[in-house]
C-alpha cells in the first residue's frame, strides 16, 4: 500500500514481481493506468484483470505480514489494532517500515495507517502519520489508497476478477513538471504486477 519507489513516491506503493506463474509481459498487457496531477498532488487509478478467485485475490491484497515478502521497500509490516465492525467490516491500525523513495532522494520511513475493510471487496487505506527521520513532515503530505474487487461473471469455467486501486497522493516536494505523473504510473504499475504474480503463486 504506501510505496513510491525510484520514479516515485512511498514505501507501501511500489512492488515487484516475485513469482514467475505469470510473465510480466502478459500482466502489463492487462494494467491501465490513468493519472491525474495537479500542483503536488495526484489522483490515480489502475485496474488489472486476474484469473483468480476473489477470495485469493482478496487474501493476498490483505496479507499486511506477508507484504515484505513480496513488496520491495516494505521492510517490515505489521497489525496493531483490528476491530470488527458488524458482520462484513472491519477497521485496522497497519504500521509500516520501509523507504520513501523519489528521484534522487531516498529517506527510511515509518508510517501509520488506518485501513478499512469491507465485504472482502473494498479496502481502503489513510497514512495518519510519516516518520521520515530528519525529513518529519516535509516529504509527504497525504496518502490514500482503496481496493476494490469486482468478481467477474462472465460466461467462463474459470473464476476471474478485475482490481482496481485508486490513490490520492500529496507530496510537500514538488517534482518536475511530467517527471511525477509518470512516476506515479510507473509505481502502480509495477504495485499491480507484484499482486499478480503473488496471487497466481498462491493459486498454483
Amino acid at each position: 500500500m504506501v510505496r513510491f519507489g525510484r520514479e516515485g513516491a512511498s514505501a507501501a506503493l511500489q512492488p515487484a514481481i516475485t513469482a514467475p506463474a505469470m510473465r510480466a509481459a502478459d500482466v502489463a498487457d492487462s494494467v491501465t493506468v490513468e493519472v491525474r496531477r495537479s500542483g503536488r498532488r495526484f489522483e490515480a487509478e489502475a485496474m488489472l484483470d486476474l484469473d483468480a478467485s476473489a477470495r485469493t485475490v482478496w487474501n493476498t491484497i490483505t496479507d499486511y505480514d506477508a507484504l515484505p515478502g513480496f513488496m520491495p521497500g516494505i521492510r517490515a509490516c505489521r497489525v496493531l489494532e483490528r476491530q470488527a465492525q458488524g458482520r462484513a467490516a472491519e477497521r485496522l491500525v497497519v504500521e509500516q517500515h520501509g523507504e520513501f523513495r523519489f528521484l534522487l532522494f531516498a529517506q527510511a520511513m515509518k508510517v501509520l495507517l488506518h485501513v478499512e475493510h469491507r465485504d472482502q471487496r473494498v479496502a481502503e487505506a489513510k497514512a495518519v502519520s510519516f516518520d521520515l527521520g530528519v525529513f518529519k513532515g516535509r516529504a509527504i503530505d497525504v496518502f490514500e489508497g482503496r481496493y476494490e474487487l469486482e468478481p467477474a461473471y462472465a460466461r467462463r469455467q474459470s473464476p476471474r476478477v478485475q482490481l482496481r486501486y485508486r490513490a490520492v497522493i500529496g507530496l510537500r516536494l514538488s517534482p518536475p513538471p511530467g517527471v511525477g505523473s509518470i512516476a506515479v504510473r510507473h509505481n502502480l504499475e509495477a504495485q499491480l504486477r507484484a499482486v499478480a504474480s503473488e496471487v497466481a503463486r498462491r493459486g498454483s
